[in-house]
C-alpha cells in the first residue's frame, strides 16, 4: 500500500493539439510493443523457446499529496505483458500499460502510459511438451525498469512553473500466476506488482503504488 505522494493533476487545457500528439505517440509505442511481442512469438515457437503473452485488466492504487484517507484513488486500464524464456526458467519480460482516472475531486483527469523491461524467472508445474498440453500452473517473478509518460494534467516542475505533461523513471517488482485452461491458453488468475514512479509532484517526486491485474495469457514454445 502506498504512502507516498502522487502528483495532483488537473485536466490540461493548454495546447490541445500538442496533447493529442502526445497521446498518439503513446498509443504508437503501445502498438510497437504488441508488434515486437508478435515478432518474438513466431521465432520462439519455431525454436521451442517458451513465450508468455498476457493481456490483463489492471488497477493501481496510489494517492495525492497529503495524509488523509481521501487522498487515495485508483487508476484503471490495461496491460500487455510478454515473458521470453532464455535458459532454465530465466528470461526477460516486457510490459506496456495505459492507465487513467477521470473526474477526481470533480475536475482532475489523469492519463499515463508505462513501458518497462527486466529479468523474469518462470516456473511451470506439470511437464511441458511442445504442444503445451501437460502444463498445469505457471508462476513468475520479475523486476523491471522503464519510463512512465503522463499525457494530461498539470505538473509542478518549480515553485512557479506548471507543465501539462511529464515523463519519469519507473521501477516495478512482483509476480503472478497463470492457470492452464486449454492447450496454449491460460487464465492469469492474479498478478501483483509494486510500482514506483518519479513524476513531479512539488514534494518528494516519488509515488509508491500497488498494481493488481488479472486476465488471459497465451503460451508459445515449450
Amino acid at each position: 500500500m502506498s504512502h507516498s505522494a502522487q502528483p495532483i493533476r488537473t485536466a490540461g487545457t493548454q495546447q490541445p493539439v500538442a496533447a493529442a500528439q502526445r497521446i498518439v505517440r503513446a498509443r504508437a509505442a503501445m502498438l510497437l510493443l504488441v508488434c515486437a511481442a508478435a515478432g518474438l512469438c513466431v521465432p520462439a515457437a519455431r525454436a521451442q523457446r517458451p513465450v508468455d503473452l498476457g493481456f490483463t485488466y489492471s488497477q493501481e492504487r496510489t494517492k495525492f499529496v497529503g495524509t488523509s484517507n481521501s487522498d487515495f484513488f485508483r487508476l484503471r486500464g490495461a496491460t500487455i505483458d510478454v515473458g521470453y524464456g532464455l535458459w532454465h526458467g530465466l528470461g526477460v519480460a516486457f510490459a506496456g500499460n495505459g492507465l487513467a482516472a477521470t473526474n477526481l475531486r470533480s475536475s482532475i483527469d489523469i492519463h499515463q502510459a508505462s513501458f518497462l523491461v527486466g529479468p523474469r524467472y518462470t516456473y511451470n508445474y506439470g511437464h511441458i511438451t511442445p504442444s503445451a498440453w501437460n502444463r498445469h500452473v505457471g508462476t513468475f517473478f520479475d523486476a523491471k525498469v522503464g519510463y512512465t509518460f503522463a499525457t494530461s494534467g498539470l505538473f509542478p516542475i518549480s515553485n512557479t512553473t506548471l507543465t501539462n505533461h511529464a515523463a519519469a523513471l519507473t521501477y516495478s517488482g512482483g509476480g503472478g500466476i497463470n492457470l492452464h485452461f486449454y492447450h496454449r491458453f491460460d487464465i492469469r488468475v492474479l498478478q501483483v506488482d509494486y510500482v514506483q514512479t518519479h513524476l513531479p509532484n512539488g514534494g518528494t517526486n516519488q509515488q509508491n503504488n500497488l498494481r493488481v491485474s488479472g486476465g488471459i495469457n497465451f503460451h508459445f514454445g515449450n
